[in-house]
């Protein structure tokens, strides 16, 4: 069956999240693609008192190693546009600029989004009871610049993951879906729909 549906087959997951720590809403679909993953959505919220509209794509591998980012709308009258690439195995470029404070860093966390997350949770892959610490290439939503982000996740139950950002004093545990999405993001996000 053709017309506007036809790629339907390809989709592999979408969910639609709530923001708990001010007004907004986010909605992501993550696809397989022939050589990873690729994974777009779209975020509205309220930022310091102005409205800001975000897209966002990120490709991985099939490992979920993350390859590439980009975001591109606004926040309240500032146009953003962001691309982050990796170039070869460990160098990353910033809108086209090598940054070597980000060299060997393998995911791509959007400070904006609980969609990020995934890419570290299913390229980890931990078992129950394990756990590891890892710094994150960071888009930082205080400044909306490009930073190192150390974080760490132990998994404590089939779906549950204890996380840690030391950089924010955060600690909560993250509960996920089968996929490895966060449905529960403790005062932050909530899922409302996944399919």
């Amino acid at each position: 069956m053709g017309g506007i549906f036809a790629n339907r087959e390809s989709l592999m997951h979408i969910v639609l999240w709530r923001r708990l720590d001010r007004e907004g809403h986010d909605v992501c679909r993550y696809s397989e693609i022939s050589d990873g993953w690729n994974f777009e959505g779209v975020a509205v919220f309220d930022h310091a008192g102005s409205a800001a509209n975000l897209s966002y794509s990120v490709s991985c591998d099939r490992d979920w190693r993350s390859r590439s980012a980009a975001v591109s709308g606004w926040i309240g009258e500032t146009v953003f546009n962001l691309a982050i690439e990796r170039e070869h195995a460990a160098n990353w470029r910033v809108n086209g600029t090598i940054d070597p404070a980000l060299a060997g860093l393998d995911d791509i966390d959007l400070g904006f989004t609980p969609a990020s997350n995934t890419n570290a949770i299913r390229r980890m892959n931990l078992s129950e009871g394990a756990g590891t610490d890892c710094v994150a290439v960071w888009l930082d939503t205080e400044d909306w610049a490009v930073k190192r982000l150390p974080q760490s996740y132990h998994r404590i139950g089939q779906r549950t993951f204890a996380y840690v950002s030391p950089q924010h004093d955060y600690r909560a545990t993250l509960v996920t879906d089968e996929f490895g999405v966060v449905v529960e993001y403790p005062g932050l996000w909530t899922a409302i729909s996944r399919n």
